[in-house]
């Protein structure tokens, strides 16, 4: 019995050895090893994803309370994180923060908008998951497609209670004609 005890203490003194030393080599060639990593992700897709998913749900059953909430807690981070880099991407892929109307320049005012009117159209239709996110993400993933354009939520709702037009152009219309 003790030949085995012996035997197992070697092994693990041996894995413990070649675990430093990879850690080792990668913190030497960082950005290479981060290359590798990165390409092997992308190639094989559907195995990362499954041993991400075998970690997370282990973490989550074997790990105590605090580690539990730890880690619920950075995937709440990571989450906001990249939601909102979608959202900076999406809009400036559609012109920046401005609304296209009045020139409303604060983010949390401004939305996406349905050029040709047919927003709740396109939700029921399935295209993408409800609105907000969801709908960023499909943006995204659709390459920005033609059709969408920033607003302000004013200009957004008085576009959808006028009749597919805002009340800024009308009233402009209306004033030339006023003072034409």
């Amino acid at each position: 019995m003790e030949k085995g005890s012996q035997s197992q203490d070697a092994d693990d003194l041996k894995r413990q050895r070649n675990r430093e030393a990879a850690a080792r080599y990668r913190e030497r060639n960082r950005e290479k090893f981060n290359q590798r990593m990165r390409d092997w992700r992308e190639a094989n897709r559907e195995q990362d994803r499954k041993l991400k998913r075998e970690w997370r749900n282990r973490q989550l059953s074997e790990g105590s309370p605090d580690e539990v909430a730890a880690l619920r807690k950075a995937e709440s981070e990571k989450t906001k994180r990249m939601q909102a880099v979608c959202r900076q991407q999406v809009f400036e892929a559609y012109g920046g923060y401005t609304c296209r109307c009045c020139g409303e320049n604060e983010p949390m005012f401004l939305s996406i908008d349905h050029v040709d009117n047919n927003g709740a159209k396109e939700r029921k239709s399935g295209l993408y998951a409800g609105s907000g996110y969801g709908f960023y993400r499909w943006l995204r993933k659709s390459g920005f497609p033609s059709g969408y354009q920033v607003l302000c939520m004013n200009c957004n709702t008085g576009k959808h209670k006028n009749g597919g037009v805002c009340p800024h152009q009308t009233s402009s219309l209306l004033k030339g004609i006023h003072h034409g």
